[in-house]
């Protein structure tokens, strides 16, 4: 099986306002493994999402794609795709719409996106 390891070592994030929202975690997610992140509102489970999309940098610690550390790497240049909390990042797009919107971005062909999302639809 292929796939990518991310590792949160030690990591740390606090705010303006002094909330820290993370403190020392240290986390490892395996190729093809699943992991739900659960807890009260407040504990961390965004900003720990976040952390790993590079929407937010830890104050302290490493984000690592393998062996790689992308903790200072930006958001576009990470392969990193993110669903928001609501199921359609565009409730106006239907399903297909809404998956093959991040493949437009990156400028596959028509065809492409369609053969992925028909390859992804598959899946569920």
């Amino acid at each position: 099986m292929s796939g990518t390891t991310i590792r949160l070592k030690g990591c740390r994030k606090a705010f303006a306002d002094g909330t820290v929202a993370v403190k020392d975690l240290h986390l490892t997610i395996e190729p093809g493994e699943t992991l739900a992140i659960l807890g009260p509102s407040g504990c961390g489970k965004t900003t720990t999402l976040r952390l790993i999309a590079g929407l937010e940098r830890p104050d302290v610690g490493q984000v690592l794609f393998d062996d790689q550390d992308v903790t200072r790497l930006p958001i576009e240049r990470r392969d990193v795709g993110m669903v928001f909390q609501n199921y359609a990042l565009f409730p106006n797009l239907d399903v297909a719409g809404n998956i093959v919107y991040g493949l437009k971005i990156r400028g596959l062909s028509a065809a492409e996106r369609n053969k992925r999302c028909d390859e992804l639809l598959e899946l569920v």
